[in-house]
């Protein structure tokens, strides 16, 4: 993550300043490390320190140091860098405030999908049962060379009992739609949902990859099944900074979703 503007986000750069204040915020902090922005594939961390260097060309880095299991030190060394995903208000919200602890929000790939597809999500919710001020829709930067089309979903579990996965399917389904390609972006690549289903300080995380329309659907709309399944049967604690929290993924051939790993 560095001050560098990158062309998939029409330029769009952190500053410098902003960098440090997000390395002092986030400096001996406890948060998520996964490869390649995948859910799927944690990196197991330890006393991490964050900071920022200001390299000869005039473009600051954020940096970290961290104690890292002896397992995953290969990730870290077939790969140039480490990226950022950061949640950001869309246009129009830039000057208002912002309910972080939303029970529904519902984020998409700035560079993939644009305000006013988000936007016709938030209200297509609305209509469906979601209600306005449980509701926090943001735009997501990866700061990554070439960010993917990346959609990421934190609901509260009582707040999917009572709206049901289907109508959630029936909203962010827009965003398939309407999907974009940025520059240098490929069109081939297939869309990734993330959803994180919270039950009071526990986590379950769930992971679909597909450019499949009905697989997409498929999944989505057996999110109910395996929730309710994690919240009888699993206990846990926060699992919100960790990056072995349960996981599961959509397998499409026998049309189920993993049991969470």
């Amino acid at each position: 993550m560095t001050s560098e503007p990158i062309k998939a986000y029409g330029g769009i750069a952190f500053p410098a300043t902003l960098l440090r204040s997000f390395a002092e915020k986030i400096d001996g902090g406890s948060f998520p490390f996964h490869l390649d922005h995948d859910l799927t594939k944690p990196i197991r961390i330890r006393s991490v320190e964050v900071f920022v260097h200001d390299r000869n060309d005039g473009i600051s880095e954020l940096r970290f140091r961290a104690e890292m299991h002896a397992d995953d030190v290969h990730f870290i060394d077939s790969r140039p860098g480490v990226s950022a995903t950061v949640m950001s208000p869309l246009a129009r919200d830039e000057h208002s405030p912002r309910q972080f602890d939303a029970q529904f929000q519902l984020s998409a790939d700035h560079a993939w999908f644009e305000d006013e597809a988000l936007i016709g999500v938030e209200e297509r919710l609305i209509e469906l049962g979601v209600p306005a001020d449980s509701l926090l829709v943001q735009r997501a930067y990866q700061f990554a060379v070439v960010p993917g089309p990346q959609i990421y979903i934190d609901v509260a579990f009582s707040v999917l009992l009572s709206v049901g996965a289907s109508a959630i399917w029936d909203g962010i389904k827009l965003l398939f739609a309407r999907r974009r390609t940025p520059p240098g972006g490929d069109a081939t690549t297939p869309t990734t949902v993330n959803i994180e289903i919270t039950d009071g300080s526990r986590v379950l995380r769930a992971v679909v990859t597909t450019d499949d329309l009905d697989v997409a659907k498929r999944a989505i709309d057996s999110l109910e099944v395996v929730a309710t399944g994690f919240q009888r049967g699993v206990q846990g604690a926060d699992a919100r900074s960790d990056p072995l929290a349960p996981t599961t993924t959509w397998d499409e051939p026998n049309g189920r979703w993993t049991p969470p790993m």
